[in-house]
């Protein structure tokens, strides 16, 4: 008969390797996000971290007169103004940019003093488990801060 206390033991190392595995299955190998300023103005950058090539399923930005483009063509950029989603494929350590742009184009002005802040969702998935749903990276920032980062460009 197996003592109490070793059944406990057992129960808890199976509990912790369960919410280990789960942390490394959402948390491990995220790809990086950040806003830095480009030539035509401010983007998104992704960089890919993980081992595998990941697909970006989406980038959402919270309030929508701020969109994310797939690149700085014009072609890109209108669709992103029509509101149109597109999905981008990052290989292993590949960094890409997604322009963003401001359909309130008076945020941007020097002599602006509104705060404006906006919210950046980025939806992604591992392509060596797609199925398995992951943690969107979301980077808070403002008009403010967008109009100081291009004054330091």
């Amino acid at each position: 008969m197996i003592p109490a206390w070793l059944v406990q033991l057992g129960s808890i190392a199976g509990l912790l390797a369960f919410g280990l595995t789960i942390l490394d299955r959402l948390f491990k190998n995220r790809p990086l996000a950040w806003i830095s300023p480009d030539k035509y103005g401010r983007q998104v950058l992704c960089k890919n971290m993980a081992t595998c090539d990941i697909t970006i399923n989406k980038i959402k930005c919270y309030p929508s007169n701020i969109t994310a483009a797939s690149g700085d063509s014009l072609d890109a950029t209108v669709r992103a103004a029509a509101g149109q989603s597109f999905v981008a494929i990052l290989k292993t350590d590949e960094e890409r940019g997604f322009p963003l742009s401001f359909s309130r184009g008076e945020l941007m002005d020097k002599g602006c003093k509104e705060i404006a802040p906006f919210m950046v969702v980025i939806s992604w998935r591992r392509n060596s488990s797609y199925w398995l749903p992951q943690i969107p990276k979301f980077i808070v920032s403002s008009a403010r801060a967008m109009r100081a980062l291009q004054s330091a460009k």
